[in-house]
């Protein structure tokens, strides 16, 4: 077959449907601070959780009353994953007169306080080496660590693993497109920063500040979906799932959708996901 020869076209584009918009020049210091700026009269996060010990004492408790509202702890024997200080494991052991176990990768001095005959705490990072038996837990438990989490997968076939048959775990954790996630709220007053700008970029803009440089928080990056795929496939019931959400700001969105609209909006809401998973009995 031979092919006819076509005639010249003229080149270039003559119009387009699909404007992702030109962005800002450059995501740099000055535009950080232009957004910083914008922002301080109606930041992101308006209050804080305070660090005081008080306040930490009553999230301890509160998160406490609410997973016992759900997966029932009271008496039982209960992992928490990502214990930091060991408040919560101190009011499980005393309060809910469970078998009280922490584990974390930093090993704490406030430990050696809340430690006892039911309160007990081990350093290890469970996707590596995992010092707890197959079947010895009837809960576990974890607030606002999967996130921060290495390796995540690894992670959650070992709790499948210690959970005990129709065991639950509890699990609540931010999710990498969330506008809070670079868990900068105190300082950076504006959403997703942490997708715009890079670490480096925050870190001279701490510098200037007289801060120490530290970027964003160290975030895997999984969906939702992502980790749901995870809990199929290791084997998990998903029980029940519910989110933390923040509406999207629609000018910031359209000012920045250069990079914003790289991700689904539903993803961009999301600040947190809560779920319950059960490890089958068969």
């Amino acid at each position: 077959m031979e092919w006819s020869t076509p005639p010249e076209p003229e080149r270039g584009a003559r119009r387009s449907i699909y404007d992702t918009g030109s962005g800002p020049e450059s995501y740099d210091v000055d535009l950080l601070e232009q957004l910083n700026d914008e922002y301080a009269d109606r930041p992101l996060v308006p209050n804080p959780p305070s660090y005081a010990l008080d306040a930490r004492y009553k999230t301890a408790q509160a998160r406490l009353r609410n997973a016992d509202r759900q997966i029932g702890l009271m008496g039982s024997t209960v992992l928490e994953v990502g214990c930091s200080e060991g408040h919560l494991v101190w009011y499980l052991a005393n309060d809910l007169g469970c078998d009280a176990h922490g584990v974390d990768v930093v090993e704490r001095a406030s430990w050696l306080t809340f430690e006892g005959p039911r309160a007990h705490f081990v350093v290890a990072d469970l996707a590596l080496e995992n010092p707890f038996p197959e079947d010895k837990f009837d809960r576990l438990i974890s607030y606002a660590v999967w996130e921060h989490v290495l390796h995540p997968y690894a992670m959650l076939e070992q709790v499948h693993r210690i959970l005990k048959p129709g065991g639950l775990a509890l699990i609540t954790a931010n999710l990498y497109a969330g506008p809070k996630a670079s868990h900068r709220y105190r300082e950076i007053f504006f959403p997703w920063p942490h997708l715009l700008f890079s670490d480096e970029t925050i870190r001279d803009w701490d510098h200037k500040h007289g801060r120490k440089p530290k970027g964003s928080s160290w975030v895997n990056r999984l969906s939702w979906a992502q980790y749901q795929d995870y809990f199929d496939e290791i084997g998990f019931i998903t029980q029940k799932v519910s989110f933390r959400e923040t509406e999207i700001d629609e000018d910031f969105y359209r000012r920045f959708e250069d990079v914003l609209g790289r991700f689904p909006r539903r993803d961009l809401r999301r600040d947190f996901f809560t779920v319950i998973l059960e490890k089958p009995t068969v």
